[in-house]
Formats: C-alpha cells, sequence, structure tokens
C-alpha cells in the first residue's frame, strides 16, 4: 500500500481549512494525485415537488456548475502551495459515504481522507455518521484528520495480540505505520495494550495466590512485549526510529489516555470485527476510542474485507 493516490471529500460549502495541509503536505512530498470530491446529497422531496412545480428541475444542475466552480478554485489556491501534487476534481450526486467509497474505487485510490471534526458538536472530537460509515465500509484505510495542521512527529499504532489468526492484519498495520513514518519523518510507537483478564476466575477457582497471578502477569508481559519487538524484526533496516510500548488496562482509556499525554499526533488503528457480520461494523474497541481521540486517527480493514456498498 502506498499514498500516492489520495481522496479528499469536501462538503459542499465547507472551507478548506488547516486540518487538510496535515494531508496534503505529505501528498506533495509524495508527488501524490489528489482528487478533490465534493457529493451533493440527492433530496427525495426535490422530485416530489418537481411533481407540483417546475422550478426544482434545474435546482440540481444549477447547484453542481457552482460546485465545480468551488472545487476550480479550490485547486488553484492549492496548487500554489503544492506543486508536486496532480489535483482531479468530481463531483457526484447521492448519500455521501456510498458516493465516497464509489469514487475512490473508481481512481483507485489508496487512502481517503476526510476531515469529520466540526465545531458544531459537543464535542470536536465526534466524527459524523459519513466517518463512521467509511470507517465500517471502507476496503481502503480512512484517514480522519484531526484540527492540527503542524507537522507529523509522534505516530502510534495500536497492536492487538488477542485474536491469534489476524497476524496478517498486524503486519499490515505495521507496514502501513513504516510507511507513513518513512514519508512524514514521524517516530513510531508500536502500542499494546492489555490486562489479565482472568485474573478474578483465576483468583476464585484455582486457588492461586496474590503472588501467583503477579507471576503470571509478569511472565504474560514479558512475553507480549518480546512479541512486540519481533514484529518490527523486518523493519530494522528502516530509517524510522521506533519503539515499543505496553499499557496494562482497557485499551478503550488508557490508550486514549497515552496519546494524549505523549501529544500523538496520528493513531494507526485496525478497524475488524469480532462479530462476524463481515463489512458492517468495527470493532468495539476501535470504535468506542473513536470519540475520545482529538488527535489524526487512520483506520484500515484486512485484505480480505469486501465493502458492502461496492458487492
Amino acid at each position: 500500500m502506498n499514498f500516492n493516490q489520495l481522496l479528499i471529500p469536501i462538503a459542499p460549502e465547507q472551507p478548506l481549512g488547516d486540518s487538510f495541509h496535515q494531508a496534503l503536505r505529505c501528498a506533495n512530498s509524495n508527488a501524490s494525485q489528489v482528487t478533490l470530491l465534493m457529493v451533493i446529497e440527492e433530496l427525495a422531496e426535490l422530485r416530489e415537488i418537481a411533481n407540483h412545480s417546475g422550478t426544482t428541475l434545474d435546482l440540481l444542475d444549477k447547484a453542481t456548475k457552482v460546485y465545480h466552480a468551488e472545487l476550480k478554485q479550490h485547486v488553484l489556491n492549492l496548487k500554489a502551495l503544492y506543486s508536486n501534487v496532480k489535483f482531479n476534481t468530481q463531483i457526484r450526486t447521492g448519500i455521501p459515504f456510498i458516493e465516497i467509497i464509489k469514487s475512490a474505487k473508481e481512481f483507485q485510490s489508496k487512502v481517503i481522507i476526510i476531515d469529520s471534526h466540526r465545531s458544531n458538536k459537543e464535542r470536536a472530537c465526534q466524527s459524523g455518521s459519513t466517518t463512521r460509515h467509511l470507517m465500517r465500509k471502507s476496503e481502503i484505510p480512512i484517514w480522519s484528520i484531526s484540527p492540527n495542521s503542524s507537522p507529523i512527529r509522534n505516530v502510534v499504532a495500536a497492536i492487538d495480540f488477542s485474536n491469534q489468526d489476524n497476524e496478517d492484519f498486524t503486519d499490515k498495520i505495521i507496514s502501513l505505520a513504516i510507511e507513513f513514518c518513512t514519508l512524514t519523518g514521524a517516530d513510531l510507537t508500536l502500542c499494546h495494550a492489555w490486562r489479565l483478564e482472568s485474573e478474578g476466575f483465576l483468583r476464585k477457582w484455582s486457588g492461586y495466590t496474590e503472588l501467583d497471578i503477579a507471576l503470571v502477569a509478569k511472565k504474560m508481559r514479558t512475553d507480549r512485549a518480546m512479541r512486540l519487538k519481533s514484529l518490527l524484526m523486518p523493519y530494522e533496516n528502516s530509517l524510522v526510529n521506533t519503539k515499543v510500548r505496553l499499557l496494562e488496562g482497557d485499551a478503550r482509556s488508557v490508550l486514549p489516555q497515552f496519546v494524549e499525554k505523549e501529544s500523538v499526533d496520528v493513531v494507526i488503528l485496525g478497524s475488524l470485527s469480532r462479530s462476524g457480520v463481515a463489512g458492517f461494523l468495527m470493532g468495539n474497541t476501535a470504535e468506542s476510542m473513536l470519540n475520545q481521540l482529538n488527535c489524526s486517527v487512520i483506520t484500515l480493514k484486512p485484505d480480505a474485507f469486501r465493502s458492502p456498498v461496492l458487492s
């Protein structure tokens, strides 16, 4: 996977804020192709009104012309800043997340970059429904950018060892993280949150003492630390500055706390559902963390995932 084909959806009349420049700097250094996409929501009510009045018949055409001009102005402004980027534009009509996924397929985009942060939300980091749909149903990675436009210096890749069948997916997460950090010059931390979930069971039913439980936890902690380090062995010749970090506790709370404390710029998460409903759900841990992370987040799916939108 690489970052040379990027899709940036922009809502109609949405300002192209500073947050996008975090991604556009990466695109410029990589001489990427960037498609600016605008989706005009098709309002079924207009068709009903058209049955009673002819005044709505050309509204969509008028809106399309206006938004084409808006996109062209965006491109003119951006070309002055990012001369290495080749820009395309497209306007589609329909349900935003569906049209975004279809457009990404059409342009063979490698990453969808979306600004899901809105000041009118209760919390600025709350992701809207379009972002959630994309993270759940897109085959390609989603980069949800934060309002922070400063250079990317510190990246965390969250690693989950709970499912032994997903080693290829773990490798994909690390490969993307290494590539991303190579492109941005950022440092990378492989972060794994864990806890001894069987502690209560062991204490109640096995006769383990507190010392026994502490020894088991220590051995598991050491084993997981070694596994984290082994994941980086294929990249030992990489120029990326890497380290590993074990966090003890529930990932849904300790990872966001770590990210805030360490001023992390980007978190890379695997959005894999264990429910068996392929194509519709993210993992509960990833989903629950999204509203707690104020930084940019990249989510990705396993190679075998197929989008229900495209199928």
